[in-house]
């Protein structure tokens, strides 16, 4: 009993294990997607697109995820991190319907979609607080790690 679940734990483990995961995250991470080019030009006559920022708050692990439209200059550089350098201006929504009205912004927006492994990830905290309670209460329902061991 105690092999099968130890290897389920570690098949477990190497599932979610993989470049992004980190043991222990604090603040926000940004991530960006360019959703549709735009043929307005930028005030330097670069070209420029309508994106979406998501955020990923995190303390220990992630708990929120937000976002917002945002107008990026397509095909600028990037950071160690692989964020747009200073390239983008947050869209209020007072903004997106003045630029809509002009006809600098397609109207409905494009919809922005998160991945469902997004969700779990951008969430994980609070699923992993129940998860954790269940498998403390399994253990203890099994008797493992309460001690009786090697006991006459």
């Amino acid at each position: 009993m105690r092999r099968g679940l130890l290897v389920l734990l570690v098949f477990a483990g190497m599932a979610v294990s993989g470049q992004d995961v980190r043991a222990a995250e604090f603040g926000t991470r940004y991530s960006y997607q360019q959703l549709q080019d735009l043929t307005e030009k930028g005030p330097k006559g670069e070209a420029l697109a309508l994106g979406y920022v998501s955020l990923t708050h995190s303390f220990i692990l992630p708990y929120k995820m937000t976002g917002y439209y945002a107008l990026m200059v397509k095909g600028s550089g990037k950071d160690l991190n692989g964020r747009p350098l200073n390239v983008y201006h947050e869209l209020s929504q007072e903004k997106i319907e003045q630029m809509q009205r002009a006809g600098a912004l397609p109207n409905p927006l494009p919809p922005y979609r998160r991945t469902i492994f997004e969700y779990m990830f951008g969430y994980v905290l609070w699923w992993c607080i129940p998860a954790a309670l269940l498998i403390i209460g399994m253990f203890s329902m099994l008797g493992i790690g309460s001690g009786k061991r090697g006991r006459a």
